[in-house]
């Protein structure tokens, strides 16, 4: 499930180290959490692990919660949105520090999408974003979970990533050198070993 903004190129790295049967949707337009978790149920008939980025982390938890019988498994990459502040000047800051970290190929492709997607839409889906509270939901989700960070991520700080896998019953956190917030892109090896880690990902397609 991909983030704000963007759509599924951002996972080609991760999409190739994890082979064939995936499924992995494209959710285009700016709706709450709730709604888009909606769209993401409709792209599903059978349980799956759900591997996540950044916002795609608050609408696989609402999917997770809202459908336990659905999900066999969470990777939440870089999960948005910290719990301490849900400032959107903070955020935006911190987006812009987090992108001297990233490849400038992942660049390319954020710009992209950004542009793509439309500025008013990209406001109104960060609100969308920042009104969220994943962390109220997360001790709430019993199923194998691994919360994945680079250790350059500015969207998810440590003490954030942290807590949001202590929060999660059977949740652990994997920290990955030299990666920022798209780890997926930059680092897809190292993610896909810590997916394949998890128990209840042999049933998964996407």
């Amino acid at each position: 499930m991909h983030g704000l903004g963007v759509g599924q190129r951002y996972f080609e790295p991760l999409a190739r180290e994890l082979g064939p049967g995936l499924l992995r949707p494209e959710l285009g337009q700016a709706a709450s959490i709730p709604e888009l978790a909606v769209q993401l149920e409709q792209h599903l008939d059978e349980p799956a692990a759900l591997v996540a980025n950044s916002m795609g982390c608050q609408i696989a938890t609402e999917l997770a919660l809202r459908r336990p019988d659905l999900v066999t498994a969470l990777a939440l990459i870089g999960p948005t949105v910290d719990a301490r502040t849900h400032s959107l000047v903070r955020h935006l800051g911190r987006l812009a520090a987090d992108a001297w970290f990233e490849p400038f190929a992942l660049t390319k492709i954020v710009i992209s999408d950004y542009a793509t997607f439309g500025l008013l839409p990209l406001l109104r889906q960060a609100r969308h974003a920042l009104d969220d509270r994943i962390e109220e939901r997360l001790p709430r989700i019993d199923v194998p979970a691994v919360v994945v960070r680079g250790v350059h991520d500015t969207m998810s700080p440590p003490e954030w990533a942290q807590q949001a896998a202590s929060l999660l019953p059977q949740g652990r956190l994997v920290t990955i050198a030299g990666a920022a917030h798209a780890v997926h892109f930059s680092h897809p090896r190292e993610v896909a070993e810590a997916i394949r880690a998890l128990p209840g990902t042999s049933a998964a397609r996407g």
